[in-house]
């Protein structure tokens, strides 16, 4: 009896065992599961959300942010006009990925760029929010920006982290911060960034336009505007989107980025001083990002480089492809002499007018090379299969990179629109894609397609099922400690 009475004692405290096991597991799903949801929802932000950062830029520059309802297919667009008295050679750079940051490509001082995730930056100077001169902060800023993050929420939330690489107690060190940051990402959002040595400010820019120059529209005490160039920039695009319904990156390229109130039309030679491209004008980025596949590495940044953009051409460039063609150096000469060829000097000034029939010339061969290579980079992204190898992508995005940028110089060099085209350039099926629920039996390095916003160490797929798996042993286990204690406690009155 004693036995029967033992055992009986030790399957209870089994059951009593199973039952607070059961009870903690269910405790560490729903406290997963909150956690995922704020992780989301911390990915929407106010708008004018203020943030403590401090920030630090040194050019005087334009910029314009469109995302959602405003494009035509939801991708975000930032185009930056980088406004700077220098003759460097502002061509795109590639800087590989380390352990610890991600591959980019920024023009020279990466004040304008984008990387492997689809983050693309620039930046403007604010002096109003300057103490002192030097500002050097700015540039070290977007270059941790591309090298470190790949969301805008991500930014934002660095942004007002006191331990973050970028946050307040970085970039006090950096010296004076004066700057506007813009950044997309390949989740389709914007959003402007107004920086002091202190305080930093958020404006999300949500199915719309918005533009920056060089004075603060939401920082108080000292916002202003829109007005100068940043109000241009505002005009062309609402003359593009009443004409259009949406703006697109070929928009903005050709019809905001060059934008002159149309002096180019004319017949009288033009000044472009005081206009948002202007003769300071030494680059211009147009970034696309919102394509969410492979992590972000399909995204795209064109780039005109050389004085000026006005009589300049953009071409592509993708990280992935991890080279700068040769003829982007050459391009970036043409560009020079081109714009040379363009201009004619005030009778007794320093200062310089521009030939409209040049300009319209050097423009309809530009405009031709970026319709071809936008539109053939539209086609590429409608052939993207599923369960690419890293080699497969590298492959056929060296080669879109590469042959674009080529047959774009040889075009705007020449002034030749006969030049033989380039035959179609897609990607190709993999054969370790059998099916889309399939896993791939490629490389261990195939990236997979990533759709959420935040990247948990567990899918709520994931979790759900560890879940099930857990509570489905549990259960075995309660109803089997279960039918041995009726066993036991039958045969005990027996």
């Amino acid at each position: 009896m004693n036995g029967y009475k033992r055992n009986a004692n030790i399957l209870l405290c089994i059951l009593f065992i199973v039952l607070v096991s059961t009870s903690s597991i269910n405790e560490i799903s729903l406290d997963y599961k909150q956690d995922l949801i704020c992780e989301e929802t911390h990915s929407v932000l106010p708008t004018s959300f203020p943030i403590n950062y401090t920030e630090d830029q040194n050019q005087a520059c334009s910029s314009v942010i469109v995302t959602g309802n405003a494009t035509r297919d939801g991708r975000a667009i930032l185009m930056k006009n980088r406004d700077l008295i220098d003759e460097r050679m502002n061509i795109p750079v590639y800087t590989p990925a380390t352990a610890n940051t991600y591959a980019y490509v920024g023009v020279n001082t990466n004040t304008m760029g984008i990387n492997e995730k689809g983050l693309a930056v620039m930046n403007t100077y604010l002096p109003a929010l300057a103490g002192s001169e030097p500002i050097t902060g700015n540039v070290l800023l977007n270059q941790r920006i591309l090298e470190l993050f790949e969301s805008v929420s991500d930014v934002a939330h660095a942004l007002n982290n006191s331990y973050s690489i970028i946050g307040p107690v970085y970039r006090a060190s950096l010296g004076n911060i004066a700057t506007c940051v813009g950044v997309i990402d390949r989740f389709g959002v914007g959003a402007f960034f107004e920086i002091s040595n202190t305080k930093a400010y958020v404006q999300y820019v949500i199915n719309g336009y918005d533009t920056r120059a060089n004075h603060p529209r939401i920082f108080p005490g000292a916002a202003s505007g829109p007005n100068g160039r940043d109000q241009y920039l505002l005009d062309a695009l609402d003359e593009v989107y009443s004409m259009n319904g949406y703006i697109s990156p070929k928009h903005v390229m050709q019809n905001v980025s060059r934008y002159v109130h149309h002096k180019e039309l004319g017949t009288a030679n033009f000044s472009i001083d005081g206009e948002a491209c202007n003769p300071n004008t030494v680059a211009t980025m147009v970034a696309v990002s919102g394509d969410e596949r492979y992590d972000g590495i399909l995204n795209c940044m064109w780039t005109a480089c050389g004085s000026n953009p006005i009589v300049g051409v953009f071409v592509p460039s993708m990280v992935y492809a991890e080279f700068i063609p040769e003829s982007i150096e050459d391009l970036w000469l043409h560009t020079q002499e081109k714009y040379q060829s363009a201009r004619a000097r005030y009778s007794n000034s320093i200062s310089w007018l521009l030939f409209p029939e040049r300009v319209r010339e050097v423009q309809k061969f530009a405009f031709f090379a970026e319709d071809f290579t936008v539109n053939a980079y539209e086609q590429l992204m409608t052939s993207v299969p599923e369960m690419l190898s890293d080699s497969q992508i590298k492959e056929t995005i060296s080669a879109f990179v590469e042959v674009m940028d080529n047959y774009t110089s040889e075009i705007f060099t020449q002034e030749n629109m006969d030049v033989q085209p380039p035959l179609p350039i897609n990607f190709q099926i993999s054969s370790t894609a059998t099916s889309t629920t399939t896993s791939p039996t490629g490389p261990t390095t195939t990236h997979s397609i990533t759709t959420n916003l935040t990247s948990p160490t567990y899918t709520p797929w994931e979790s759900s099922n560890d879940t099930y798996l857990l509570s489905l042993t549990m259960g075995v286990t309660l109803g089997f400690a279960l039918v041995m204690s009726i066993l036991i406690i039958k045969r005990r009155f027996n």
